[in-house]
């Protein structure tokens, strides 16, 4: 009698039954009754994995774009979730990072100069998580920032979860009605940033997200699977015991390799003989980053690899030149017209006109900014306290030029004797002699 096992890493079930293992015995045929149940309830969850997380994503647009009872806690939590991608983060790194890592200042209105007492005030730990919090509303949309130290200025997100930004409302739980409304009474304390209407990048791509983890989980489950080939032994033997035993060995083979088998039992080794999933999964996952990319950053060249470093470029200067342009045009707006306010209340020395900016800079390279300085010192006086912390240069003072000598008027320089003979012609019909060979030639 012939049977086929096939190791699991199920355990036996209460009934005894041996789950996972599969017998085909030439006396009996096997029922096929709770095992394929439990498969076939298996492949209908992964089936519709993706329909319920995207349903889910549509109950909660349903929930936060209710004219009556808006909610926005489902949405918030999907974002909660999803935000922890590796590749969304890192996108969302290079565009805020853009604006975090420019400089700023505050300026006078009349003459443009830069005032730097006031300019210190923003160089501190409390501005830096300010504009923090405030860029997030591009990810996550609706931003309200409470001010919970006036001392030191610093401010706390209020939890998304409780805030209902059509109603400008606070609510102390998400599914509650009490709260409190934060445009009358908290004018002195809370900053909304942006639009209230508006729900963040993520609203958008919350659907890749969505395939891409998918994608990825099926790739695991995939490898887990077929990453490893099937061993299978048939054996003569029908004994429980000794099928125990069997599927010991044959457990132990994945990691030895050799095994003592009893009379009558062979093993087969089974690689996987199906297409590439590298292609199918892969893909997906390559598509779902390029798509998350674009709404973000406005291209996949400025950080993933590009056909040409020229393409790479141009997506970079978008970057730089449009998309983080109306970040730190937003981020303007709201120091000046709310910020700055508000600090001048509880009593923070910023005068009345300053004004805060990001100055315009351009990126050239430390050769061709010495170039340009070089070729202008030829008409004007530029400080040399400037060029030497420009150029990073240390330099004493200028240097002493002594006077060249004209040409001829040196009296060191070797002249030649004016009655110096000429060389005389050799006479006609004689050969010029050549002169005697050097010891060296």
């Amino acid at each position: 009698m012939q049977s086929s096992i096939t190791p699991s890493i199920f355990s036996k079930n209460p009934q005894g039954l041996r789950i996972g293992r599969t017998y085909s015995a030439l006396t009996t045929t096997p029922k096929a009754g709770n095992d394929q149940s439990v498969i076939a309830k298996i492949i209908t969850e992964n089936k519709n994995q993706n329909r319920k997380q995207i349903d889910e994503y549509r109950a909660s647009i349903v929930a936060a774009l209710n004219p009556d009872n808006p909610r926005h806690y489902l949405l918030q939590d999907l974002y909660d979730d999803y935000e922890r991608d590796g590749h969304l983060q890192s996108q969302f790194n290079i565009r805020f990072g853009s604006t975090l890592g420019h400089v700023y200042e505050s300026t006078d209105d009349g003459t443009g100069e830069v005032d730097k007492e006031t300019t210190k005030l923003f160089q501190s730990g409390w501005f830096f998580n300010f504009l923090q919090m405030a860029l997030s509303y591009w990810k996550k949309g609706y931003a309200v920032l409470e001010l919970v130290d006036p001392a030191t200025m610093r401010f706390e997100m209020v939890p998304r979860r409780n805030v209902i930004p059509q109603k400008k409302k606070i609510v102390f739980q998400v599914n509650g009605d009490e709260g409190v409304y934060y445009d009358t009474g908290f004018e002195n304390r809370i900053i909304e940033v942006g639009n209230s209407d508006y729900l963040g990048i993520l609203f958008d791509i919350i659907p890749q997200l969505i395939w891409k983890r998918n994608a990825q989980q099926s790739w695991a489950e995939f490898s887990e699977k077929f990453g490893m080939p099937m061993i299978t032994a048939t054996t003569s033997k029908t004994n429980s015991t000794e099928l125990d035993k069997l599927e010991q060995i044959l457990e132990a083979l994945g990691e030895s390799a050799r095994a003592i088998l009893p009379n009558g039992t062979t093993i087969n080794v089974t690689p996987f003989a199906g297409k590439d999933s590298f292609q199918v999964y892969d893909a997906q996952i390559n598509r779902c980053n390029s798509e998350i990319s674009k709404p973000i950053v406005g291209g996949t060249m400025a950080t993933d690899n590009g056909s040409s470093r020229s393409q790479g470029e141009v997506h970079e200067r978008n970057l730089d030149d449009k998309i983080t342009t109306g970040d730190r045009s937003m981020l303007t707006y709201l120091v000046n017209d709310k910020l700055i306010p508000m600090m001048r209340v509880w009593g923070w020395p910023v005068p009345e006109n300053r004004t805060f900016v990001f100055p315009e800079t351009s990126d050239i390279s430390l050769l061709d900014h010495w170039s340009i300085v070089k070729d202008a010192l030829g008409s004007f006086d530029i400080p040399i306290d400037w060029i030497s912390k420009t150029f990073n240069i240390p330099i004493d003072g200028l240097k002493k030029v002594t006077d060249t000598p004209e040409p001829g008027n040196d009296p060191e320089a070797e002249q030649e004797p004016a009655d110096a003979p000429e060389p005389k012609a050799p006479k006609k019909g004689k050969k010029p002699t050549k002169p005697a060979a050097s010891f060296f030639d």
